[in-house]
This record gives C-alpha cells, sequence and structure tokens, in this order.
C-alpha cells in the first residue's frame, strides 16, 4: 500500500510542476500576456502562438504522465516514466526549433 501511496504523490508533484507552464501557455494563447521576447519578434503573433503551443503541448503531456504514473501499477512505474520523459523531451525539441524560428521570423 505505500508504494500507492508514493506513486500518487509523484503523480500529484508532476501534476503541480506543469500547472504554471499551462497558466503561462494559456495567458499567451489567449493574448492576456505579451512579453518583450515577443513584442521583440519580427512577427509577435506568429512568435506568440508558437510559444504558447510549446508551453501547452509540454505542460499538457506532464499532467498526462502525472496521471499515468497515479493509476499505472508500480510495476510499470519505471517503463511509464522512461517512456514519458522522451516522449516530452522530443515534443519539446520539435516545439522549441519552431518557437525560436517563429520568435526570430
Amino acid at each position: 500500500m505505500a508504494g500507492m501511496d508514493e506513486m500518487v504523490l509523484a503523480g500529484i508533484l508532476v501534476i503541480a510542476s506543469a500547472l504554471p507552464g499551462l497558466a503561462i501557455g494559456l495567458m499567451l494563447a489567449t493574448g492576456k500576456w505579451d512579453p518583450v521576447s515577443v513584442r521583440a519578434a519580427k512577427d509577435p503573433a506568429r512568435a506568440r502562438v508558437a510559444t504558447a503551443r510549446l508551453l501547452l503541448a509540454v505542460d499538457a503531456l506532464l499532467v498526462l504522465l502525472g496521471i499515468a504514473l497515479m493509476v499505472t501499477p508500480r510495476e510499470h512505474a519505471l517503463l511509464l516514466t522512461v517512456v514519458g520523459v522522451g516522449l516530452i523531451t522530443l515534443v519539446t525539441t520539435v516545439l522549441a526549433a519552431l518557437a525560436v524560428k517563429a520568435n526570430k521570423a
């Protein structure tokens, strides 16, 4: 039973770590926040959307990983974590490259 509690705690911590990024991504996507770096881009609207997409996608994947950790049996946690972190890293790399490109455009 203690192992189950640890997995739930791990899932909650992963979800909690994603909440600020989701909030910032939503603020960017809705135009409620307009940081200097986005305003400085040649195409600020494109830069804002690309940055918001990056934040929302990565943090949504973190929320999904957290939920999966809470409901997955402990014996599958290592594989789930490795695959989840690998997927998040891949998505982050691709979307970050697109965001950098959009900010320079």
